[in-house]
């Protein structure tokens, strides 16, 4: 019994309760760590093969909390029109209001690579795997072994084949590990657009699966062209840092066009974009795209077959991983790296400030 007699139950309940729930909302941050790792669960596998958390911040003013998601340029336009359902599956997969807006991220999602065949054994390895396995009375079990036997030996020899091939790869990159300045500077083989000892120069970093950069292509290099390259006082170097294997075939058909006809086989690229990525299969609508440029399907599969035009394409990506690109566009003036300037306004700002 109570001296002022009976109370209400409800605000004795409020406050006992405020407690647990101040230290409910205290335990409820969710890093980006277990974002990535529940993604599939949240997300779904379709969509979680073309997004990655990269990280969770505080919004401006009353933003809340902003998602940060990494996705390859193909899939920017499809999983921004998805960031309203993704914002719900998050908020339901953990029970409360763990993030208000999505804020995408361009640039390549890192997979694990599937593991190579191992070759079938061939006939030397098989006979000396039944030679061992002789002295064994149960055929089933000396020719279950033999098999076993022949695979192991072919095993080692593919493991050895791939050391040696990733040595020679390290020494590759070490024979392209240029100084920086040299690396910011036209290097040989470069697409240029104007003159090459022009006082100015715009290197631009591109793939061509990147929506951003097919917009820098369409509405800021006819500007950048008129008023700065025509002129004489810039260059415009195009290097290839395609992010998924769909950009990467589209640079080798450009680089199969020539210097004389690689801006004209980009540019047609780029303005068509939306079509050959979208229609059907990329790697055959971007063939029909530049047919009307002399592109056919037999010239299109011995230009993905010549390992010198891949060579160039990866001579191009290690240039660009040398420098710090992580993302596309990524454009370099003058020495540092812009990223997206946003726009021929920006650029022309940025010219105004560093130009020589």
């Amino acid at each position: 019994m109570r001296e002022n007699g009976f109370r209400a139950v409800g605000g004795l309940a409020q406050r006992l309760a405020s407690g647990l729930a101040q230290r409910r909302e205290k335990g409820r941050g969710v890093s980006v760590v277990r974002l990535r790792a529940d993604w599939s669960a949240i997300v779904g596998p379709d969509l979680a093969r073309v997004s990655r958390p990269e990280a969770l911040v505080a919004g401006r003013g009353r933003a809340g909390k902003v998602l940060r998601l990494r996705v390859p340029g193909a899939s920017a336009l499809e999983v921004q029109h998805m960031t309203g359902q993704i914002v719900d599956r998050v908020n339901a997969y953990f029970g409360h209001r763990t993030v208000d807006d999505i804020r995408l991220v361009q640039g390549a999602i890192a997979s694990r690579a599937a593991p190579p065949p191992v070759p079938a054994p061939d006939r030397h390895s098989l006979a000396a795997a039944d030679e061992r396995a002789a002295r064994v009375e149960d055929p089933a079990l000396r020719s279950a072994l033999a098999r076993l036997g022949a695979r192991v030996a072919m095993g080692r020899r593919h493991i050895l084949l791939g050391a040696l091939g990733g040595m020679l790869l390290l020494r590759d990159g070490q024979a392209q590990d240029l100084p920086r300045s040299q690396l910011l500077a036209p290097l040989p083989g470069d697409h240029m657009m104007g003159r090459p000892d022009a006082p100015n120069v715009l290197i631009d970093y591109a793939s061509f699966s990147c929506p951003y950069c097919a917009e820098f292509y369409i509405a800021v290099v006819p500007e950048l062209r008129r008023d700065w390259i025509d002129s004489g006082k810039l260059v415009m170097i195009h290097r290839h840092f395609p992010l998924d294997v769909v950009a990467t075939r589209a640079s080798q058909l450009a680089e199969c066009a020539g210097p004389d006809r690689f801006f004209e086989v980009a540019e047609r690229l780029f303005r068509r974009q939306v079509e050959w990525l979208s229609d059907g299969d990329p790697m055959v609508e971007m063939v029909k795209v530049l047919e009307p440029l002399g592109v056919t399907d037999e010239k299109a599969q011995a230009c993905f077959a010549d390992d010198r035009v891949l060579d160039k394409v990866l001579a191009d990506v290690q240039s660009g991983q040398a420098l710090g690109v992580r993302s596309t566009p990524s454009i370099f003036i003058n020495d540092e790296n812009y990223s997206n300037p946003g726009g021929m306004a920006g650029i022309a700002a940025i010219l105004r400030q560093v130009g020589r």
